[in-house]
């Protein structure tokens, strides 16, 4: 369910573009970003998650922490209360600090990217060492880009992702704890969602979340509209002199 998670962030990040008080392309790509890789950092409690695997034995070693004080799978990092506040407080702190935010952005980029394998060629983003190399080299060209100069928004982008991922959880069978009831090492769980994880449908709600990020994204960038009018302009044209 990685993919749909980060997706879903994407899509949500996108939609919440207008509303921000960011209007520099490293800014509002840096947003987007995080949302989308955050959607995907609650499953850091679990050690075989595509989250524990996106740095190797780094991301292991984080994971592995997580799930001790975290009391396990769908515990205290899918509490609809306290994941949000906690690890959105956490990247508040890291925004004060150009390398700290730089550290968070990584992260959040190298989620996405391992998340988001189904659309990107080759194999390479599944490598660790590649996947912390791209990770890190993106999150260098945003901060040094001025995604970090005024980075309030940082805790935000953190939090909208986490609450993303809580909300696609509780709606599957699985469901997602009572908040705090992880306290005692047995949460009890919210209602059954309708949704089982892995189905047919899965992949068909990840593909209409991608078709929206990508339209959304067109619609609030700028940069990114100017991109796709002129080269698509440049087509019609062709084509229209081929005829």
């Amino acid at each position: 369910m990685g993919h749909t998670h980060a997706v879903s962030g994407i899509a949500v990040g996108a939609a919440l573009l207008p509303v921000l008080p960011v209007d520099r392309l490293a800014g509002q790509v840096a947003w987007v970003a995080c949302c989308g890789g955050m959607a995907l950092l609650p499953d850091l409690d679990h050690e075989s998650s595509t989250a524990a695997r996106m740095w190797g034995p780094l991301s292991r070693l984080l994971a592995g922490l997580v799930v001790r004080i975290g009391q396990g799978h769908r515990g205290a990092t899918h509490d609809v209360v306290v994941a949000p506040v906690v690890l959105g407080g956490a990247a508040y702190l890291a925004s004060f600090h150009r390398w700290a935010a730089m550290v968070v952005l990584a992260l959040a980029i190298g989620l996405a990217l391992r998340a988001c394998h189904f659309v990107i060629p080759g194999e390479y983003e599944k490598s660790w060492p590649i996947n912390l190399l791209a990770s890190a080299a993106g999150a260098w060209w945003l901060v040094d880009n001025g995604a970090a100069t005024h980075a309030q928004w940082l805790p935000y982008a953190v939090a909208v992702g986490v609450l993303v991922h809580i909300v696609g959880d509780s709606l599957t069978e699985g469901s997602v704890p009572i908040p705090f009831s992880w306290l005692d090492g047995k949460p009890n769980r919210m209602g059954k969602g309708p949704l089982t994880t892995g189905r047919w449908y899965e992949h068909l709600i990840a593909s209409g979340l991608l078709i929206a990020s990508a339209f959304l994204l067109y619609l609030h960038i700028p940069q990114i509209k100017e991109i796709v009018d002129t080269s698509a302009e440049a087509i019609v044209t062709t084509l229209a002199g081929l005829g």
